[in-house]
């Protein structure tokens, strides 16, 4: 009869409650867990919207995430602009942890590594400070 939990209904008495496995799947799709870390990364104090030259018209604004899942695991690559003076390494990190909590809290999935890129460091008007790391 498979596993139930008995749990008590209206009327006092106990009815049987499927277990989750036996309600259905839930599948996170690449786009959904992206969107995920890119507004993850975007939240973490240091880093800055950005785009800048080409980037403009391409579309290929700052933060920018590929994340790469394989049934209930993802392992993510996050690109950020970082504000001047902030520490990068320390801002690295910080964007490593909010998009590892993310994909774990609100996606449920088992995060394997963020890789997390800075090629550019922006002042704090937003403008590209020149100290690109390419």
């Amino acid at each position: 009869m498979g596993n139930h939990e008995a749990s008590p209904d209206i009327s006092g008495e106990a009815t049987a409650t499927p277990d989750s496995g036996d309600r259905g799947t839930l599948v996170i799709r690449d786009k959904v867990a992206q969107k995920l870390a890119t507004k993850a990364a975007l939240d973490t104090p240091g880093v800055e919207k950005h785009s800048a030259g080409l980037a403009k018209l391409t579309g290929r604004d700052l933060p920018r995430a590929r994340v790469y899942i394989a049934g209930d695991r993802v392992r993510a690559h996050v690109d950020v602009a970082v504000e001047w003076p902030n520490s990068l390494p320390r801002v690295g990190d910080a964007v490593r942890s909010n998009v590892a909590s993310a994909l774990s809290d609100y996606a449920g999935l088992n995060v394997d590594g963020v890789d997390v890129s800075i090629p550019s460091v922006v002042s704090p008007s937003g403008e590209d400070t020149g100290r690109n790391i390419q």
